[in-house]
């Protein structure tokens, strides 16, 4: 049995890339050989990838193989991706709606936004009647599918090993608060920099670090980002770190005494089970799949409103304030708790998850 993982640009280094990775790796080593097919490979090239019509000369194609498609929105050939002979799989890494991306792009860029959500909608509909089985990274994912009428769903997170390296920081004049990931507006940025607006007014040193990259579409939300920046005089306590490489990560990571994530859209959230496995607490904004991720080893919070955000500045300053002392609020349990969570992900058994999920009928059947 052959398995094919589809997906229209291949990126090594992002959450959906990292995902595609960690399951040709799994199914592999479960003795079932995968490949990557994709219409565009924007990565690092160490992993051989099929060109989507490369994969019609394969001579290993029968109704015995599996097809996989790694869906976030339209993009991929639909139509192409059922053609092939073998069994069907969608591994649903949900999709970000478009009011997120209004204020911040023309009325033209955003009504191909809108567009192309609308396509996906029609498109699971479409993939609905010919799939075996959707694989959501999320209980809050499978909902999204339960919305549409798709429920033959089984959730599995992303597949990937985080390790526990428990890194004691060396503690720097003042604080440092981190961000990792894309800087688009459903991670509402904005409000990380309100936030170090009030840490500021607290303790002058409170640093945060923002590390990511910024698509070219959001080029504008980044420059807004920057002069909001200045405008709340902050300027000297924000640092944009872009295009960071991943072997630089380690680095900063040490660096932060807090993660912070006041994002509002979440299929799943690889970077706050990172913060995790550095022991890093992590402060959140409790929406979407996040709480699920973090599997109450955050600190989470429900309103972000300048009154709230003022209010979780003080707390956070409390609980970092409080690691110097006898008992501090953060202390062996928080830790605990933090290394458990990234135990659980670590030894989930995805590959007798995945056979199970691949072999279901059968299952049943028996």
């Amino acid at each position: 049995m052959n398995a094919y993982l589809h997906i229209s640009e291949f990126r090594d280094k992002d959450g959906i890339g990292n995902d595609i990775k960690g399951l040709r790796e799994v199914l592999n080593s479960s003795g079932i050989k995968t490949e990557i097919v994709c219409q565009t490979d924007l990565s690092d090239g160490s992993i051989k990838t099929l060109q989507t019509e490369e994969l019609r000369s394969e001579n290993n194609l029968s109704s015995n193989s599996m097809h996989i498609l790694e869906y976030g929105g339209s993009g991929y050939p639909i139509d192409s991706f059922l053609s092939f002979p073998g069994k069907k799989f969608v591994r649903y890494q949900n999709i970000t709606p478009p009011k997120f991306f209004k204020p911040f792009v023309s009325q033209d860029i955003f009504r191909s936004f809108e567009m192309d959500y609308k396509k996906s909608i029609l498109e699971l509909h479409k993939l609905k009647r010919y799939t075996e089985r959707f694989i959501p990274s999320s209980r809050y994912s499978a909902s999204n599918l339960e919305d549409l009428n798709i429920v033959n769903s089984s959730v599995l997170p992303i597949v990937r090993k985080y390790g526990w390296k428990g890194e004691k920081r060396n503690r720097k004049n003042g604080y440092t608060l981190g961000y990792v990931g894309r800087l688009v507006p459903s991670k509402k940025i904005e409000d990380i920099l309100f936030l170090s607006y009030f840490l500021k007014r607290i303790e002058p040193k409170y640093r945060i670090l923002l590390i990511g990259n910024v698509p070219s579409i959001f080029e504008d939300y980044f420059t807004n980002l920057k002069q909001m920046a200045r405008e709340l005089g902050i300027g000297g306590n924000v640092q944009f770190r872009m295009g960071v490489q991943d072997s630089e990560l380690p680095r900063f990571w040490e660096d932060m005494d807090a993660y912070i994530s006041m994002s509002e859209h979440e299929g799943f959230g690889i970077p706050l089970v990172e913060a995790l496995s550095y022991d890093i607490p992590v402060f959140a904004y409790a929406c979407t799949a996040v709480p699920e991720t973090l599997k109450d080893a955050g600190y989470l919070f429900r309103k972000k409103d300048l009154s709230s955000l003022e209010k979780l500045a003080e707390w956070i300053h409390f609980i970092l304030e409080s690691q110097s002392s006898p008992r501090p609020v953060d202390g062996p349990h928080a830790s605990s708790k933090r290394r458990e969570v990234c135990m659980d992900y670590d030894s989930m058994p995805y590959g007798r998850v995945l056979k199970q999920i691949f072999t279901f009928k059968e299952a049943a059947a028996s």
